[in-house]
């Protein structure tokens, strides 16, 4: 390497430094260059560059369908005004094709097990009726970032259903900015307990 090829590579991060120094020892090998850099190039990257985080969250919301109404970025305090609004609408009014038409991707995935499948439409189909002549009691709403920096939300409610009884449900859901695009919930009747407070 002369002395200015020497120059230009000082003052760069260890990275850049690698792939320049392979670019320069193969600059007269120009067809083979040509072929090989773009590797090169990733064999320099440090791991944490390659490496994606398990949701995609950009583009989930777009592989999900969600709704004209959402938007791919969002601050906490918009995703927990969000959260705020579904839960209202779905569980406090019943009104399950706004909340979920509103703020639900299309096709959100859903753990749920007692629904069959993901999306909106099996979600209201299969909620309507547990939810029909019953009430629901927000307990709390809260929203924020996992280690990993993906946003969640999680609304804890009291369920009384006149097909389940008393129910104390945790439902998380996953954010793509102002969008829910997945969905866990954890579940358990009401029955007496020797904690004074227990459930709620």
């Amino acid at each position: 390497m002369d002395s200015q090829s020497a120059k230009e590579v000082d003052g760069k991060s260890t990275h850049e430094q690698a792939f320049i120094q392979a670019a320069l020892r193969c600059q007269d090998k120009e067809m083979l260059c040509t072929m090989l850099l773009p590797t090169l190039l990733l064999a320099a990257l440090p791991s944490t560059v390659l490496a994606h985080p398990r949701y995609p969250n950009s583009s989930d919301f777009y592989r999900l369908g969600c709704p004209s109404t959402t938007k791919p970025h969002a601050s906490q305090q918009e995703q927990l005004e969000v959260l705020t609004n579904f839960a209202n609408e779905v569980f406090v009014q019943h009104n399950l094709d706004e909340g979920y038409n509103t703020y639900a991707a299309k096709d959100f995935i859903n753990h749920a097990p007692e629904i069959s499948g993901n999306g909106t439409a099996i979600a209201i189909a299969t909620q309507g009726p547990m939810l029909k002549g019953g009430t629901t009691e927000i307990q709390r709403i809260f929203a924020g970032k996992a280690a990993d920096g993906t946003s969640y939300g999680t609304i804890h409610f009291k369920g009384i259903s006149l097909k389940l009884g008393v129910g104390d449900i945790a439902g998380i859901w996953r954010f793509a900015g102002t969008c829910l695009v997945e969905y866990w919930d954890v579940a358990t009747g009401v029955y007496n307990s020797t904690n004074p407070i227990a459930y709620f």
